[in-house]
Parts: structure tokens; sequence; C-alpha cells
């Protein structure tokens, strides 16, 4: 009989030591700005008529955009070979940040004088885009009393929704 219960609560154990995991697949959109963490509240890309895809990232009083061709065919997470690195550097290819402090609007691009930065789509199914970014983009309005660039690193964008 006692063997019976030691058995009985050997089993009860066992069961009751599993793990409910669940996975959030929800849109992300953050990085390193200014050496500071930086996180968006909302995220969405578009497709343009003239075959551009737009990444636009907001919080409350920031808006972060990259602009670059839209994927020609699907990118593969796992298939290194299909993913597409595209430079911010032209009009097609660009990253733009803006920041609204004391209803002052503080616009910064790349593609200007010692603005850079690069896009890699590491995922791209035509409903949703991932991918990693970094840029410097610098102020557009000369002079002025914002700080000159905006240094972006270790950007994310994860399952961003393509919206039409």
């Amino acid at each position: 009989m006692k063997k019976g219960v030691y058995i009985i609560l050997c089993f009860l154990t066992l069961i009751s030591c599993s793990q409910d995991i669940t996975f959030n697949n929800v849109a992300v959109f953050q990085g390193v700005k200014d050496n500071q963490g930086w996180k968006a509240d909302d995220s969405k890309a578009t497709m343009s008529l003239n075959a551009l895809i737009t990444i636009e990232a907001v919080t409350l009083n920031e808006t972060m955009t990259l602009r670059m061709p839209m994927p020609s065919a699907f990118v593969y997470q796992k298939n290194l070979n299909t993913h597409i690195t595209y430079v911010l550097n032209s009009p097609t290819q660009k990253a733009t940040y803006s920041i609204l402090t004391n209803d002052i609007d503080a616009e910064y691009e790349t593609g200007n004088t010692g603005a850079a930065g690069e896009v890699v789509i590491t995922d791209f199914d035509g409903a949703t885009i991932s991918g990693t970014f970094r840029f410097n983009a610098s102020n557009t309005e000369n002079p002025s009393t914002d700080p000159p660039i905006v240094n972006l690193q270790s950007g994310v964008f994860y399952k961003v929704p393509i919206v039409q």
C-alpha cells in the first residue's frame, strides 16, 4: 500500500512541474538612440506606388522612419542568402527622425553630410517585415540649437505589419 502512495505522489509531482510557454508575436521597433534605449509605441509599414516601403515608428512626441525599395522576393530569416542590405544615403533609401519638444519640431535625416546608415531586411513575407538598422542622421535646420546628429545603433524591427 505504501508503494502505491509513493507512486501516486511521484506521478502528481511530475505532472505538476510543467511550464506554460507563450510567444509574443507583437510588432517591435526599438534601438539605442544616443546611448539610451528607445522603443516605439506603435509601428507600421506602407508600400508606395513607386515600389518603396516606408516603416514608421512613433512614440508620444517622436517619429522615426526607414524608407527603402520594396524587396522583390520573399526574405527568409533562416536563409542568410536572401537577406537584403540597403545603404541609407539617397532619397529612396533614407532614415528620418523627428522630435517635438516645447512645440518646436527638430528634423533629422540621413543622406546629408556626415549622415549615413544601413537597413538589413531579415524577413519579408508580404504581410510583415523584420530586420535590423543603424544610422546617423543630421539636423536639417541650420543653424539650430538642437544637437547636430542623432545616432541610432542596434536597431531592430520585428514583424512590423504592412498596411495598404
